[in-house]
């Protein structure tokens, strides 16, 4: 069963006239079957792997970068951090306040709640956290992953995490992308 795309308010940014054309106009399919269907060794990885490809649910959103997730044949809940990027802090419980474009970040990842994920990894596995790093796809490359659709709509920003450096180059690209078009928080945080 088919599912629907991303919001279309996703799509364009946040100041763009109704009649401008879209700086960023791929729109992101939430499609649990097709995205199911999907060959994992064909998904973003590193050259290394610490682990196999995961088929996941996603159960709960923490912020833009942060999620939990339920392994379809496993059955095992895990948090995912997203490998190579690093969204605006949102206020936890354990106190602080939001960091500037924050809110709009978590709510786009958000839409991600409910649907199957494929997680791919690179060479290191864990943050210091002990949460998963992982890749995140919801189709086929580049519209389907998850880190470069939060990169070009300036939802995050490039980070390293650990060894993780398969997605640096790309990761940089996305960012001065967005940097550029003045997307997202670049425009909203940083003036454009």
């Amino acid at each position: 069963m088919a599912c629907p795309s991303v919001a279309p308010d996703f799509d364009a940014p946040p100041d763009a006239a109704p009649d401008a054309p879209d700086a960023f106009s791929i729109s992101v399919p939430l499609d649990d079957d097709a995205t199911s269907a999907l060959d994992p060794t064909q998904l973003f990885a590193g050259p290394t792997t610490c682990r196999p490809p995961v088929l996941a649910r996603v159960v709960y959103v923490t912020d833009g970068d942060t999620m939990r997730v339920e392994g379809v044949t496993t059955g095992v809940i895990e948090t995912i951090r997203f490998t190579a990027i690093n969204t605006p802090e949102i206020a936890h419980p354990s106190g602080g306040v939001d960091e500037c474009f924050g809110q709009e970040a978590t709510a786009f990842t958000q839409t991600l709640l409910g649907h199957l994920v494929w997680l791919t990894f690179d060479q290191t596995c864990t943050d210091q956290y002990m949460r998963t790093l992982a890749y995140v796809h919801v189709g086929p490359s580049p519209e389907g992953f998850w880190q470069r659709q939060l990169l070009r709509r300036g939802f995050a920003r490039a980070y390293i995490i650990g060894r993780n450096r398969a997605l640096e180059s790309a990761s940089m690209s996305d960012q001065a992308t967005a940097i550029l078009e003045s997307r997202g928080l670049w425009a909203a945080c940083f003036g454009g």
